[in-house]
């Protein structure tokens, strides 16, 4: 069961506001309360008043929380920096994506693979045909062999 006193602790969090930059442009910007990064040193957050710091980014996934209490964002980075000022935060990646982007992005590449000629080579009858021959003669091949 949560505190009665958490919901108080939240309204009087403190915010920053974090800008994720790619070579393509602004990617998002907002008020956060807190974001992790994957650092080339390791995984690190960012709280509001942080210390200022420059880090160089390695490829992951960048955990945004929002201010208000909304899910949480993850962008993946393939790499860049972040500079950590008192009074913002920017992550500037080589290149950027939004999670629900990326999964689109993957649904996209999966459904053209599906559609490949080779794709539609390895559902056709005359495939099935052949893979359960295949696999016929294997099992025959496997009852010959003697048991250890």
């Amino acid at each position: 069961m949560a505190s009665p006193a958490l919901p108080a602790l939240l309204a009087d969090a403190q915010g920053f506001p974090l800008q994720i930059i790619s070579l393509a442009g602004e990617l998002w910007s907002g008020e956060v309360r807190e974001v992790s990064m994957p650092g080339s040193d390791g995984r690190f957050g960012v709280m509001a008043r942080h210390a200022p710091l420059l880090s160089t980014l390695q490829e992951g996934m960048v955990s945004v929380y929002p201010l208000k209490a909304e899910p949480p964002l993850h962008v993946y980075v393939s790499g860049g920096y972040v500079e950590v000022q008192p009074a913002k935060v920017i992550v500037m990646a080589d290149l950027a994506l939004r999670s629900e982007d990326l999964d689109q992005a993957r649904a996209r590449v999966a459904a053209e693979a599906a559609r490949s000629p080779m794709a539609q080579a390895f559902t056709g009858e005359d495939y099935v045909r052949l893979h359960a021959e295949l696999m016929h003669q294997r099992a025959l091949q496997l009852r010959g062999l003697p048991w250890k």
